[in-house]
C-alpha cells in the first residue's frame, strides 16, 4: 500500500490557469501594456512552448522565463521589455495562491490518516514558495521539491530518484499524482514508479498510468480501494488489477 505521496502543485492542487491570468493581467496593468483577451491566449501558448522545452532540458529556466516573454513581443506586436516583464510577472504571481475547493479538505484528511505527502513541482523556487506560503499550504507537507532547486525537472528520473533518496520511501509505497502527462505520468512510468493521473478534461493518451481520476475528490476513494485490494493481495489465490480508471 501507498504510505508516501508525491503530489503536483499547479492543476492538481492549484489553479494555475486563473493564476497566469490574473497576473499576466497585473503585469500588463503596471507596465501600462495595451492587453486583451487574445493577448492572454498568445502569452499562454507562448508560456506552454517554453515549458515543454524546459522538461525536455532545451531550455534553463533563466532562458526560459525570458523567452516566453520575448515570443510574447513577436506574436503580439505588443511594445514591451522582456526582462521587466518576466520579473513584474513572477513578482504578481508568486502571490496568486488559489487552490481548488477539494485541496484544503483533502490534504488534511490525507494528513490525518497518516500519509507521508511531498510536493513535487516543475516551477521557479520564488514563485512556488511565495505561491505555498500564501495558501499556508507547506505545512501539510514533510518535503517540498521544486525542479529549480534540485537542478533537474519532471520528467527526468533523476529528479524522481532525488525525491526518493531524500525522503527514504521505496518505490513500492510511493505514489506520483497529478495533471500532467509529459511531467509527472510519464516521468513516473520512466522511473517505474507507480502514478495516478487526474485527468479533469477527458483527454486520451497513449500513456498508461497506474490509476486515473477524474476529479480531485476521487484521490481519496481510490487511495482506500487500493489499500483493500493490497490487503486482500496478501491472502492466497487473490489478483489485484494493475491498472482501474476511477469515474464519477
Amino acid at each position: 500500500m501507498y504510505h508516501h505521496l508525491f503530489l503536483d502543485l499547479d492543476g492538481t492542487l492549484m489553479d494555475f490557469r486563473e493564476a497566469q491570468k490574473r497576473a499576466f493581467t497585473l503585469m500588463a496593468e503596471q507596465l501600462r501594456i495595451p492587453i486583451n483577451d487574445t493577448s492572454h491566449e498568445i502569452y499562454d501558448r507562448c508560456n506552454h512552448t517554453c515549458w515543454k522545452e524546459f522538461e525536455q532540458g532545451l531550455l534553463t529556466i533563466e532562458e526560459l522565463t525570458l523567452k516566453r516573454f520575448v515570443l510574447f513581443r513577436e506574436q503580439s506586436g505588443l511594445r514591451l521589455d522582456p526582462t521587466s516583464a518576466s520579473t513584474v510577472y513572477e513578482d504578481h504571481l508568486s502571490r496568486q495562491a488559489i487552490l481548488y475547493p477539494q485541496t484544503l479538505p483533502l490534504l488534511t484528511l490525507l494528513s490525518d490518516e497518516g500519509y507521508r505527502l511531498h510536493l513535487a513541482s516543475n516551477g521557479i523556487s520564488r514563485v512556488q514558495r511565495g505561491r505555498l506560503e500564501c495558501a499556508n499550504l507547506d505545512r501539510f507537507f514533510d518535503h517540498v521539491f521544486i525542479s529549480t532547486e534540485i537542478g533537474v525537472p519532471k520528467p527526468d528520473s533523476g529528479f524522481f530518484e532525488h525525491m526518493l533518496q531524500t525522503t527514504g520511501a521505496k518505490k513500492q509505497e510511493s505514489v506520483m499524482i497529478g495533471d500532467s502527462l509529459s511531467s509527472d505520468i510519464q516521468g513516473a512510468l520512466d522511473f517505474r514508479m507507480d502514478c495516478i493521473w487526474l485527468n479533469t478534461d477527458n483527454r486520451q493518451t497513449a500513456l498508461k498510468p497506474t490509476y486515473t481520476i477524474t476529479s480531485l475528490a476521487q484521490l481519496h476513494p481510490l487511495l482506500v480501494s487500493v489499500k483493500k485490494q493490497r490487503k486482500a493481495a496478501l491472502k492466497p489465490f487473490t489478483s489485484v488489477f494493475s491498472c482501474h480508471t476511477l469515474n464519477p
